[in-house]
């Protein structure tokens, strides 16, 4: 006679319980912040957040860490030595560094601020410092009108770069200044522009645009003068800015 088979027993993996309890856990979680989102009783609630602090031995509030030692270095031992150093003074950031003598009694150092640039690059052929008719009308037409009538100083800084600069026989500082020297005479001279405020500057080859060329790309625009505007005025760093022959 055969064996009578028994049905297999229902069986639940292990990590089902542990998924179970997670979920649940989960569950309540969820519940005491929606019970928490409206206080109508705050009191209540701060009984719940002493209840929960003391569960989990937390001392401190909320942001609040218990540091044992204070350490020297913090910025709120800092404020309270400076205040109690400081007394009733208005103002504590004094400059004790004393100022370098020049003619007048008192000296003052001029801050040139931010300077920005006045239109695009002005680029120029491999060894040469002559401007072309393309870059004479863009500076006509888009740096002169935008710097004629300021009282502001704008410096128009050169730039040389490559062997091809070095065989027109000068050097790449001195290739650079005539760069910008030719930019600086053409606004003065064709386009109306107060030879006061122009500064020329050489900045020969340490500001390449291009190091290495890539495609699309040309070292050629490392050969360039760019026109600045600054945040310095005539007034602030000439004594006779009109040219009047006053002191």
């Amino acid at each position: 006679m055969a064996k009578k088979v028994e049905a297999p027993k229902a069986s639940v993996p292990e990590w089902v319980l542990t998924f179970g309890d997670l979920m649940s856990l989960l569950l309540c979680f969820f519940i005491l912040l929606a019970a928490f989102s409206e206080l109508k009783k705050p009191r209540d609630y701060q009984k719940v957040v002493e209840s929960v602090r003391e569960a989990f031995s937390v001392k401190g509030g909320l942001g609040i860490a218990e540091i044992r030692d204070s350490p020297n270095n913090a910025m709120i031992n800092y404020l309270e030595n400076r205040a109690k150093r400081d007394d009733d003074k208005k103002s504590t950031e004094e400059n004790v560094d004393p100022s370098v003598p020049g003619r007048q009694d008192t000296s003052a150092i001029i801050q040139e601020g931010a300077r920005h640039a006045i239109g695009g690059s002005v680029l120029f052929e491999p060894g040469s410092a002559e401007l072309n008719q393309r870059f004479k009308d863009m500076l006509r037409a888009d740096v002169a009108p935008r710097i004629s009538g300021l009282n502001y100083i704008c410096p128009i800084v050169g730039h040389a770069w490559g062997i091809e600069d070095k065989r027109s026989g000068l050097d790449h500082a001195e290739l650079a200044f005539r760069r910008a020297n030719a930019v600086k005479e053409y606004l003065v001279r064709e386009c109306g522009v107060n030879a006061a405020i122009l500064r020329v500057e050489s900045a020969a080859d340490f500001e390449p645009m291009v190091l290495t060329p890539g495609p699309g790309q040309d070292a050629g625009v490392n050969r360039r003068v760019q026109v600045y505007q600054s945040g310095r005025t005539l007034d602030q760093v000439h004594p006779d800015p009109n040219f009047t022959g006053g002191r």
